[in-house]
């Protein structure tokens, strides 16, 4: 795949954006977001809104852990998948998955409808990085969260070792590879280019959306 011009927005990178009400959901769909991330204490009935206004959109629900008792409310929405924030190692992936397969059972879902996504923010889950391979078939998408992890270890230097880390943990999981940008960070189309030479096919953005990205026929 050829380097994107400095100038545009690159091709071929996807964009899930994170949403917390209805004006952020509008700017994300407006600004071509190929899915959303929402969060708990939206208002009943506005997934399915959304889902009726745009059927082709994939939606994810957010869960700081396996064990967020949050999650019952939210597998009432539905959701395509659930974005697993701060995953330590495959072994959260896998308690989720069982959780998610007890709440589909209650919900009259399909088993293994919810895909999940896991973001990692700790040293822990770089170092153990390979466990997500294999952890459960729901698994589709692996991602570093750079502000958290650099919080942690409190500088930036080993950023790159980790992004390789957790491209190769994605490679070797067979799920896609993605990264955080998160708000307030810069969403300049020159980010977003380095977010694809850094070899990650989707980037997470939480609303409002300031990321230059390519209007859509008909997008919200």
């Amino acid at each position: 795949m050829r380097p994107a011009s400095p100038q545009s927005e690159p091709d071929g990178l996807r964009r899930a954006v994170v949403i917390v009400d209805a004006a952020s959901a509008a700017a994300a769909l407006a600004a071509g977001a190929d899915a959303l991330v929402f969060e708990a204490g939206l208002p009943p009935g506005f997934v399915a809104d959304l889902r009726a206004r745009r059927p082709d959109l994939t939606l994810y629900a957010t869960l700081d852990g396996p064990d967020d008792s949050s999650l019952d409310a939210l597998m009432a929405q539905a959701p395509d998948g659930v974005l697993l924030r701060d995953a330590r190692s495959g072994r959260d992936v896998a308690a989720l998955g069982g959780r998610l397969a007890v709440c589909e059972a209650q919900a009259g879902l399909p088993d293994g409808a919810t895909a999940i996504l896991a973001v990692i923010g700790h040293p822990l889950g770089v170092l153990d990085a390979r466990s997500f391979a294999g952890a459960s078939p729901r698994l589709t998408g692996l991602g570093l969260d750079a502000t958290a992890f650099a919080v942690v270890l409190r500088e930036t230097g080993a950023l790159a070792q980790a992004r390789s880390l957790v491209r190769l943990a994605a490679a070797a999981a067979g799920v896609a590879a993605f990264d955080m940008v998160t708000e307030g960070e810069d969403c300049s189309p020159e980010r977003l280019a380095a977010v694809q030479q850094n070899g990650f096919e989707w980037v997470v953005v939480r609303a409002p959306v300031s990321v230059a990205v390519r209007p859509r026929d008909g997008a919200g």
